[in-house]
């Protein structure tokens, strides 16, 4: 084995494990809703310690398609820091990809060393948005993958019963995980048993189990959910939908066009150029033009949940090396150019988080003036950093209800999939569209007097513009960057 080869065990171990770096340099992550799932968790834990601040708003929802990643963050988090816990899991789910991605390439037949390709993939669009629970749940939908390829081979009653204890399974993984891979593993029954239709009927019937779970859980959840039931469908344009799929392969979104196109295009190109063929066998690549197809139909949002086909991307990587017959011999100029191109891409991402890490030292200070278990609203003026095209300041304020064990508002308790829910007839707080649209604030309305502290990020002072008639009862207890905290001296005794 060579030593600057793709098939040296070693040295991708090496690349991935320097790829998780960055995930480390500091306690929070540039990922959106990362901080809310922390605060599901430190609301759970509350809930079942009988902590009366949260019983008395919140509620325990068990019957929910994010259930795995909830009790394994939960679980480490009973021994660890909840910020040392979210990174842990994090880790996990980024290492996940590119190995399980290895483990269906070697099942299905196709060159195993093209994995390093799927490297800067775990750094998706689903990571830089904090989607924890769909991060966790893809690389065991695509385990569940490798399940079908031995299957497909080995098509016992056995082989059977485990695929339709496995799709129930990935339902309390994510839905949409399960939904998506019962489609491209039904891709590899179709296109190992299209000669014969009674083999592909009996040989589907496993992934129909998970059906009426899915169809219990969508009952309940849309008969008792009023915001799902007026949730419209938001589509996106050609364009937006062309844009995302170019940059999936490196998750690098829009600020580093240069390594952005450079991962895309070797994703694209490297396994032509090392030799390799694309493959005759319609159970290699009929998932995906699925998987494609699945992207190019899905709306943005729909059911009250956002960014369905953005995050539907990061299947396409797997799924289009899959797809290729190695070539009959090793070109090591290729495999350079992999290795290189990786790297580029690594030295692209310890950067910005580097950066990033001083950029939120002023809200640690802010943070830590504020005292544990109080309730605490937010209102968002400017939620972007230069770093990253998310804005991932939008739910950051639930650091505080992950690390302090208070209560925050906007709270993801508002959304019908999470663990922890508002139980109905729970005072009046402040909701999703007010945290981010600031100036539709209203004291009486929100609930302004509920809460002890008030955290606002803003370039400019606000007071005035936020709290009129009340300022007199609020103190400004920190100011550090464009982090701005109040303490309600209503209620400061």
């Amino acid at each position: 084995m060579t030593t600057l080869s793709l098939s040296n065990a070693r040295l991708f171990w090496v690349m991935l494990l320097l790829s998780i770096v960055p995930i480390w340099f500091g306690p929070y992550l540039p990922a959106v809703d990362l901080a809310q799932h922390a605060g599901q968790v430190t609301a759970l834990r509350e809930l079942l310690a009988g902590n009366p601040m949260f019983t008395s708003v919140f509620e325990t929802n068990w019957f929910t398609p994010y259930l795995l990643a909830y009790l394994m963050l939960y679980a480490l988090s009973a021994v660890l820091p909840i910020t040392v816990a979210t990174q842990l899991l994090v880790t996990l789910a980024v290492i996940a990809l590119p190995l399980s991605t290895g483990a269906l390439l070697r099942s299905a037949g196709a060159d195993e060393r093209w994995k390093w390709l799927a490297i800067p993939a775990s750094y998706s669009f689903a990571f830089y948005w904090g989607f924890l629970t769909f991060m966790v749940a893809v690389p065991i939908g695509l385990l569940f993958l490798v399940q079908t390829w031995w299957f497909v081979r080995n098509p016992t009653l056995r082989n059977g019963l485990l695929v339709a204890a496995a799709s129930i399974a990935l339902f309390f993984c994510h839905l949409l995980v399960l939904l998506t891979c019962s489609l491209f593993a039904l891709g590899i029954v179709v296109g190992s048993n299209y000669r014969n239709l009674k083999h592909l009927l009996l040989r589907s019937l496993p992934y129909a189990a998970s059906l009426p779970v899915i169809a219990l859980w969508a009952m309940l959840t849309y008969g008792d959910n009023t915001a799902v039931q007026e949730s419209g469908v938001v589509w996106a344009s050609v364009e937006q939908k062309l844009a995302q799929f170019l940059v999936q392969p490196s998750g690098m979104e829009h600020f580093a066009p240069l390594v952005t196109t450079l991962v895309t295009l070797s994703v694209a190109l490297l396994p032509v150029l090392s030799g390799a063929t694309f493959s005759r066998r319609p159970e290699r690549w009929l998932p995906l033009p699925l998987a494609i197809a699945t992207y190019a139909a899905l709306p943005s949002g729909a059911f009250h949940t956002g960014f369905l086909y953005e995050r539907m991307g990061i299947f396409l990587v797997p799924l289009w090396l899959m797809a290729w017959d190695a070539g009959p011999k090793r070109r090591a100029p290729v495999e350079w150019l992999t290795m290189g191109v990786v790297l580029l891409w690594l030295m692209s991402n310890v950067g910005r988080f580097a950066a990033f890490v001083r950029e939120t030292e002023s809200f640690q200070r802010v943070i830590a003036a504020a005292s544990p278990g109080k309730r605490m609203g937010t209102l968002m003026n400017n939620d972007s950093s230069p770093l990253f095209l998310p804005p991932v300041y939008v739910h950051f304020h639930a650091w505080y209800q992950a690390t302090r064990g208070g209560i925050v508002d906007f709270n993801f308790a508002e959304f019908f999939p999470q663990i922890v829910h508002y139980k109905k007839g729970a005072p009046p707080h402040i909701a999703e569209y007010v945290a981010t649209d600031i100036a539709t604030f209203n004291w009486d309305a929100h609930g302004g007097a509920r809460y002890d502290y008030f955290l606002v990020k803003s370039n400019a002072d606000m007071t005035e513009a936020l709290f009129p008639g009340h300022i007199d009862h609020l103190k400004v207890i920190v100011h550090d960057g464009s982090w701005w905290l109040y303490q309600n001296m209503d209620r400061a005794q």
